[in-house]
C-alpha cells in the first residue's frame, strides 16, 4: 500500500481516480491545483504523484518542475505520472522527460493502464535527481507547451462556436441562452421569427414575453436556481400583429458548470406549434365524428332489432293467443265430453296430455316472445314509484337462488338513494338476467357485487363479477337478441337484450364494461323522481261481484283471436257482439244503444286504432267499460313509461282464459262502483 497525491481542478476526475486506486489498497491524497499539491507534498511526501497537466495558475508541466527544485528532498524525488486528456503523450514528452516524469497516461485509454503506471513507479522507486534544467531553458519549453495547447484550444472554441451557430440558425425551433439573472445573451433567428419581433427586442429580458406572467415567474425561479427541477415546460398563445394567434410550447433547462457543476444559466427552446395543434385539434375532433357515428350505427341498428323483434312478437302474440285459446276451449271440451259421459276416460286423458302438451309449448313460447318485446320496449308495463334499494333487498333471496351455490352475492348499497318510476317486476327480471349472466361467466365460482349510487341526477346500479370478461368483438354485440357465445341450444341468448329493453322502456340506459380475464361491470341508470307521489293503481281485478250477464262489444281485426275470445267470453256467461275494426264496432254500439256494458277492443288495428274508438264510444256511451287489450305496448305507453291511457284497464296478449275473463270482470265492477 502507497501514498498517491491526486491533482486535478475537476473534483469528479479526482473522484473517479481516488476510486481506482482505491481498489488496489492506496491512501489517495486530493490537491486541488499546483499550488496545493506543493504544501501537501511538503506535509505527507507521496510515493507517487499522479497530476494533470492543464489546470489555472501552476499547471502539471510548472508543478512537475518546482518539485525537482524543492529543496525538501523526499517531495522532489517523488514519480510524477501525467493523467491528462487535453496534452498527447508527443507534446509533453520532451518537456516531461527534462522535468523527470515517468509516464503520460492519456484519460481515454483503458482505467488500468494508470493502475499499471503506479505500480511501475512504485517498483522504480523515488526518482534520482540530475541538474534541473535552467529556468530559462524551462520558461521556454513550457511556453511553447502550453502557447500550442493553448493555439489549439481557441481553434477548437471557434469550430464549436461556428457549429453552434450553424446548428442555431438553421434549427426550427427558436434557441436563447441565458444567464442566471434572466437576461439573454443570445436569440437564434427562428426565435425572432417566431416572436414576429427584432432580436435585439428579445435579448436582455425581451425574451420573458415568451411567456405569460405566471409562467414568467416559475421560469426565473428556475434560473435562480430554487426549488427541485432542473427543466419546465409551458403552453402559451401569442397574437401577432396581424392578429394570428399561434400556439407554442416552450421548454426551458438549466444549464450548469462542467467543472463544479454550479448553476450557469439555462437554454429555451420554443416551438411554433399552431398546425400540429390544428392537426391533434382535428384528429380528436375526427375521432370524436367517428366515435358518434358508430355509437349511432349502433342505436340504429339495435333500433332495427328493436322494430324488428317487437313487430314479430305482436304479430306472433296474435297467433299464439288463439293457438293457446283454442287448445283450453278444446280441453274444456274434453272435460265436459267426460263428465256427461259421452267420451270414454281413456280417450278424454290422451287428448287432455296431448294437448297440455301444447300448452306448456304455447307458454314457453309466450316466455320468448314476452322477452322478445322487453327487449323491442314494446312490452305492457305497469310503471309505479320504487326504491331500488329496497326492491335489491326484497328480491335477494332470489338473486341469490339466481347466482347459485358457488357464487358469493355482495349488496353495498347507497342508505340516501331516491326513489324511481319502473316495473318493479320487471326491474327484477332485468336484475335476475343480469346475476345469471354474470354466474354463468363464473363457472369455478366468484363474486357478484351490486352496488347502488346516486350520480347526478340518475339513480345507478352496478353489478360487477369477477368472470372471465368478454373480449371486444363479444361485447360489441353483446345486447343483439339470440347473439350467444354459449353452446347452441342451451341459451335463448335474450338475456341482456331483454335486460337492455326493460331498461331502455323504463328511460334508463344499461351499459357493459369488459376486459377479457378481467371479469365485467353491467351498470343501468334510471332517472331520479322529485318527491313524486306514486300513481293511482291500476283497477283491481276483483273476483266478480255478478256472474255474468252483461252485453260486451269484443274488437278485433285478428279473425282467430276474436273467435276464441268471444267463446271464451260467451262461456263465462257474457252476451257478446263481434266487430273485425272500429267502424263495425261504432255502428253495432249504435244499433245497440245503451245495452253495452263493456268495450274489450284491440289496440293496435289498421283505420281507427282502439285508443280512438274507445274515445269516440266513451263520448257517445260515458258509463261504457272499457278494456284495452294489446301484446304492443308502444300504442299505449310513451317513452318515459307513462300510461296514455291512466286508469284504463289493460291487458297484455297473449292472455289465458283466467286473465281474460278476471280483468273484463275488475273493469265491469270498478264501472259499477264510480
Amino acid at each position: 500500500m502507497a501514498t498517491v497525491m491526486v491533482v486535478d481542478d475537476v473534483a469528479a476526475n479526482r473522484d473517479i481516480v481516488r476510486m481506482l486506486l482505491g481498489y488496489r489498497g492506496h491512501d489517495v491524497i486530493e490537491a486541488r491545483d499546483g499550488a496545493d499539491a506543493l504544501r501537501l507534498a511538503h506535509v505527507h511526501h507521496p510515493d507517487v504523484v499522479v497530476s494533470d497537466v492543464l489546470m489555472p495558475g501552476i499547471d502539471g508541466l510548472e508543478l512537475v518542475h518546482r518539485l525537482r527544485s524543492d529543496p525538501d528532498r523526499l517531495a522532489a524525488q517523488a514519480p510524477v505520472i501525467f493523467y491528462t486528456a487535453n496534452y498527447l503523450e508527443p507534446e509533453t514528452r520532451p518537456i516531461a522527460e527534462a522535468c523527470g516524469v515517468s509516464q503520460v497516461v492519456l484519460r481515454s485509454q483503458d482505467p488500468h493502464t494508470l493502475l499499471e503506471a503506479v505500480d511501475t513507479a512504485l517498483a522504480q522507486g523515488p526518482v534520482l535527481l540530475d541538474v534541473p534544467a535552467a529556468d530559462e531553458e524551462f520558461a521556454q519549453a513550457h511556453l511553447h507547451a502550453v502557447n500550442a495547447k493553448l493555439i489549439e484550444k481557441v481553434r477548437a472554441l471557434h469550430d464549436t462556436e461556428r457549429r453552434f451557430e450553424a446548428m442555431a440558425v438553421a434549427s426550427p425551433v427558436g434557441i436563447g441562452i441565458l444567464d442566471t439573472h434572466g437576461t439573454a445573451d443570445y436569440i437564434n433567428e427562428r426565435l425572432a421569427q417566431i416572436m414576429q419581433m427584432p432580436q435585439e427586442n428579445l435579448l436582455g429580458a425581451g425574451w420573458l414575453d415568451c411567456l405569460d406572467d405566471s409562467a414568467q415567474d416559475a421560469a426565473l425561479s428556475l434560473l435562480h436556481g430554487a426549488g427541485d427541477t432542473s427543466e419546465l415546460r409551458f403552453d402559451h398563445r401569442i397574437a401577432w400583429p396581424d392578429g394570428t394567434t399561434r400556439r407554442l410550447r416552450l421548454h426551458l433547462r438549466q444549464i450548469h458548470d462542467d467543472d463544479d457543476g454550479r448553476l450557469a444559466g439555462g437554454v429555451l427552446m420554443v416551438d411554433d406549434v399552431t398546425d400540429l395543434v390544428s392537426a391533434e385539434e382535428r384528429l380528436r375532433e375526427e375521432i370524436l365524428r367517428r366515435q358518434d357515428d358508430s355509437r349511432h350505427r349502433d342505436a340504429e341498428r339495435l333500433d332495427s332489432l328493436r322494430r324488428m323483434a317487437g313487430g314479430t312478437a305482436h304479430d306472433f302474440n296474435n297467433v299464439l293467443g288463439a293457438i293457446l285459446g283454442y287448445t283450453n276451449l278444446a280441453i274444456e271440451t274434453i272435460n265436459d265430453a267426460l263428465e256427461d259421459g259421452t267420451l270414454p276416460a281413456e280417450t278424454a286423458e290422451s287428448l287432455i296430455g296431448d294437448l297440455q302438451h301444447v300448452v306448456k309449448g304455447g307458454e314457453r313460447a309466450k316466455g320468448l316472445t314476452t322477452q322478445l318485446l322487453a327487449f323491442g320496449r314494446r312490452e305492457i308495463i305497469q310503471p309505479a314509484a320504487i326504491n331500488l334499494n329496497t326492491l335489491l333487498r326484497d328480491n335477494t333471496a332470489s338473486l341469490r337462488e339466481t347466482a347459485g351455490p358457488e357464487v358469493e352475492l355482495i349488496l353495498d348499497l347507497e342508505p340516501s338513494l331516491p326513489g324511481v318510476k319502473a316495473d318493479p317486476a320487471q326491474i327484477a327480471q332485468a336484475l335476475r338476467s343480469l346475476v345469471r349472466n354474470s354466474a354463468e361467466a363464473m363457472p369455478a365460482g366468484g363474486t357478484v357485487t351490486i352496488t347502488t349510487s346516486m350520480q347526478d341526477e340518475n339513480v345507478t346500479v352496478s353489478l360487477t363479477d369477477t368472470g372471465t370478461g368478454m373480449p371486444q368483438h363479444v361485447l360489441d354485440r353483446a345486447f343483439e337478441p339470440f347473439f350467444s357465445t354459449k353452446l347452441a341450444g342451451s341459451t335463448a341468448g335474450l338475456g341482456l337484450s331483454t335486460s337492455h329493453g326493460i331498461i331502455s322502456q323504463a328511460g334508463g340506459q344499461l351499459t357493459l364494461r369488459s376486459r377479457e380475464g378481467h371479469g365485467t361491470t353491467a351498470t343501468f341508470t334510471l332517472p331520479a323522481l322529485v318527491s313524486e307521489a306514486p300513481p293511482p293503481p291500476p283497477p283491481s281485478a276483483a273476483k266478480p261481484d255478478n256472474t255474468g250477464g252483461e252485453t260486451l262489444l269484443l274488437v278485433d281485426d285478428e279473425s282467430a283471436v276474436l273467435q276464441v275470445s268471444a267463446r271464451i267470453l260467451s262461456g263465462a256467461g257474457y252476451d257478446v257482439l263481434t266487430a273485425a275494426d272500429a267502424g263495425e264496432a261504432l255502428r253495432i254500439l249504435e244499433q245497440h244503444p245503451g245495452h253495452v256494458s263493456a268495450l274489450v277492443t284491440d289496440v293496435v288495428m289498421p283505420g281507427m286504432n282502439g285508443r280512438q274508438l274507445a274515445k269516440v264510444a266513451a263520448m257517445r256511451q260515458p258509463s261504457l267499460s272499457i278494456v284495452f287489450v294489446s301484446g304492443f305496448a308502444e300504442s299505449l305507453i310513451d317513452e318515459n313509461g307513462n300510461n296514455l291511457e291512466p286508469g284504463s284497464t289493460i291487458l297484455a296478449k297473449p292472455f289465458d282464459r283466467e286473465a281474460l275473463v278476471s280483468t273484463v270482470r275488475g273493469a265491469l265492477n270498478a264501472t259499477s262502483h264510480r
